[in-house]
């Protein structure tokens, strides 16, 4: 797929469900504070200050609180890509391989692309019990883009990643390849559900970017419940399995931004099952 990379400072966008955003479905939550959360671990508010945040403006209106808007435009995307079949783009071109979708070829149309703002606690603490990650955005990129769980909002318990499907095609006497999710593991959701650009896993050109070819993995976003997200190796750069994880996709460890270990959630290389994004949250999002 030839993909384009608008700059570095390009923002979010999003398909499971939609996110919340300014003009955007109400499909998506948008988290809001009035006030101060009740503080949990604070150590991690210097690390979300110190992020390189590109793309999206990032403020923090109180002690345990950090506001995120974003442009919905995403950092990395492909000039078409394939999407369920619809009325504006009813040729079917692929069928998805698991739930057997019907793909159509649309393209990439940035007009339509909506921004977010979310706002999250970030002094986070682990609840009672976890609870089950929503539809919709279940945190952010640092470029902006919204991360979603591992599945398809498509009535069918279908992890995304392992749904795929690409089709090649000639635009212009040049050869290109359409997927369903891309190179980077992104896709949007359809326009009628707030074209919010988003990953179903972990973010291969964004990590390519902070960690380079071998990590360590370096903090890539925040969930909604306030812990951060990683990309899948650990402090030496070894590639962390799914067994090393908790049942949210959690880990205690050491990370560049926190050499005597934190709390955070890891997004596991190649992996295209359930566990490829969020399950739970750990914290209260």
């Amino acid at each position: 797929m030839r993909a384009i990379a608008l700059f570095f400072l390009a923002v979010l966008a999003g398909c499971g469900g939609a996110g919340s955003a300014n003009g955007s479905s109400s499909l998506v939550p948008t988290a809001t504070a009035t006030t101060t959360p009740t503080p949990g671990d604070t150590s991690y508010v210097a690390a979300y200050k110190a992020a390189k945040w590109s793309g999206v403006t990032v403020s923090f209106p109180t002690s345990c609180t950090m506001t995120l808007q974003t442009t919905g435009i995403p950092a990395y995307h492909a000039d078409y890509y394939l999407a369920p079949d619809s009325a504006q783009y009813p040729t079917t071109v692929a069928t998805s391989p698991v739930s057997n979708t019907p793909m159509s070829l649309v393209p990439f149309t940035l007009s339509s692309i909506m921004g977010q703002t979310v706002t999250v606690n970030t002094c986070p603490s682990k609840a009672v019990a976890t609870t089950t990650t929503n539809m919709g955005a279940i945190g952010y990129m640092l470029t902006g883009e919204a991360l979603f769980n591992a599945y398809e909002g498509n009535g069918f318990a279908t992890p995304a990643m392992s749904d795929n499907v690409s089709y090649t095609f000639t635009n212009n006497g040049t050869s290109e390849t359409a997927a369903f999710i891309d190179q980077c593991n992104s896709h949007p959701t359809p326009v009628s559900a707030g074209y919010l650009w988003h990953y179903h896993g972990v973010p291969n050109c964004l990590t390519a970017q902070i960690d380079g070819a071998k990590g360590p993995s370096h903090l890539i976003g925040i969930a909604l419940d306030g812990y951060p997200i990683y990309g899948g190796r650990d402090i030496n750069g070894n590639i962390i399995s799914v067994s090393q994880l908790d049942s949210c996709n959690g880990i205690t460890s050491p990370t560049p931004e926190f050499p005597n270990g934190a709390y955070h959630y890891v997004l596991p290389v190649g992996v295209t099952s359930g566990r490829s994004s969020l399950n739970c949250y750990t914290g209260t999002p």
